[in-house]
């Protein structure tokens, strides 16, 4: 325990690193309910430094000792990986301090053993301790946090950079649509461009050469993979999660008995089990989401394929050459991302009717459908837009939603439209992208 008594003074001396700011909801972290606060997300999507902030946050505006403030980082070499260590942490802290009240910023805390035990027991015994813990491992995830721990936590889901924090980082300043002038909007329009490329995790809006952005996005990718996949789930064929992930790195709609066939026809064996689970495993890491088909009916939803959205555009664009320059393909992900964190993937779903026409996202609003949203880069088309028009309307039609969202690359405008024969007229909104990703 001889470490730890180093490592808290340390800590104080040290303090937080400068940091950019991100947009963050702090009512959700000090609501009256206590809560242990859960920091989820994708590897390299800015967890750690989201802690500092908040930190900041506690010491500037709360008024907060830094005495009262402890991180720690498990990732330390230094630190036993053993129950010990935790066991030891209170101890410790009360004996260089005498105080009995801290917030306590705990970093990668699933590197130790029996970690959620020690949780449970320092919330429900500690009533002074505030307790705020994040991880890269999906053992943090929304699906796996420990039955010990259920009730007792918050979670907060923590991505890449939506764009107004891109700009931030990028020492832009954001505007309202409706304050966009003629040279703002052609300098913003350029950064769009970027952040359609590059995406955006932390450190590579941050590194200025692209080289170093390309090399840095491929090794996440080998991490996650190699640690937070098969490494926590114990996958013996990394090669064969390698070649899934490219295989769904290619697709915009996913079905397990065509991967498995594709698979089959390379020459590679895998169970349609196992793929399944290697789904399970993407998706509590945050890499991929599975949008499924909207349905009132629980089996169409496990039938039908499932649409492909990553939680970073720069692995559409820099893992793949397939979507590399499709404009409309990128589109669509950036705003699944966008809606993603406004409204939660349990919320979104895509629609298809009878007749072949297809809506990319049904988002839910008190458990029914409130927005149509398609995505579609060139509207110039007459045959595209008509196609776009009659599906948003079938859409409505049948699901009865309140608003009609198309996203554009320029085109902007509100349409009056009406189905031949039947059904009432509708409005129909024709956002640019930029606009929608500026809207609060």
């Amino acid at each position: 325990m001889c470490v730890m008594r180093e490592l808290i003074p340390e800590w104080q001396e040290q303090w937080i690193p400068d940091y950019v700011p991100r947009h963050i909801d702090y009512g959700l972290i000090e609501g009256e309910t206590r809560k242990v606060v859960l920091f989820t997300g994708c590897r390299r999507s800015g967890k750690t430094y989201l802690m500092f902030q908040i930190i900041d946050h506690l010491h500037r505006e709360k008024g907060l000792d830094k005495e009262d403030i402890i991180y720690i980082n498990f990732e330390d070499e230094r630190i036993e990986r053993s129950t010990e260590t935790l066991t030891g942490l209170l101890p410790a802290l009360f004996e260089l301090y005498g105080k009995r009240d801290y917030h306590l910023f705990l970093d990668e805390i699933h590197r130790i053993p029996d970690w959620d035990r020690w949780v449970r027991r320092v919330h429900d015994s500690h009533r002074g301790i505030s307790l705020y813990l994040s991880s890269s491992s999906s053992k943090l995830s929304a699906e796996e946090i420990p039955y010990s721990l259920r009730g007792r936590t918050l979670t907060y889901e923590v991505f890449p950079l939506s764009f107004r924090e891109f700009l931030s980082f990028r020492g832009e300043e954001a505007v309202a649509p409706e304050k966009l002038t003629d040279l703002k909007r052609a300098v913003l329009t350029n950064h769009l461009r970027e952040y359609l490329n590059f995406g955006g995790f932390p450190e590579v809006v941050l590194e200025s050469s692209e080289r170093r952005k390309i090399a840095i996005i491929q090794d996440y990718f080998r991490t996650i993979i190699t640690l937070d996949i098969c490494e926590r789930y114990g996958i013996s064929n990394c090669a064969l999660m390698r070649d899934y992930v490219k295989l769904i790195l290619n697709q915009t709609v996913h079905s397990v008995n065509r991967t498995y066939n594709l698979l089959r026809s390379r020459g590679i064996k895998a169970g349609k089990e196992t793929l399944i689970n290697y789904m399970h495993y993407l998706e509590n890491i945050y890499f991929v989401f599975f949008v499924s088909i909207f349905s009132h009916r629980v089996k169409d939803r496990l039938y039908y394929p499932k649409k492909v959205y990553f939680v970073d555009n720069s692995f559409i664009n820099h893992l793949t050459t397939k979507f590399s320059k499709d404009e409309g393909r990128r589109m669509e992900n950036l705003v699944y991302l966008h809606l993603l964190m406004k409204h939660g993937a349990e919320n979104i779903f895509y629609w298809k009717g009878k007749n072949g026409e297809e809506v990319d996202f049904v988002v839910m609003a008190d458990g029914r459908p409130d927005a149509a949203v398609q995505v579609c880069y060139d509207i110039s088309d007459t045959a595209t837009k008509a196609r776009e028009i009659r599906s948003m309307l079938s859409c409505a039609e049948e699901l009865g939603c309140k608003r009609l969202i198309v996203i554009t690359s320029r085109y902007r405008g509100k349409e009056k439209h009406r189905r031949k024969g039947h059904g009432k007229t509708r409005t129909i909104e024709f956002i640019p992208l930029l606009n929608y990703l500026l809207a609060e």
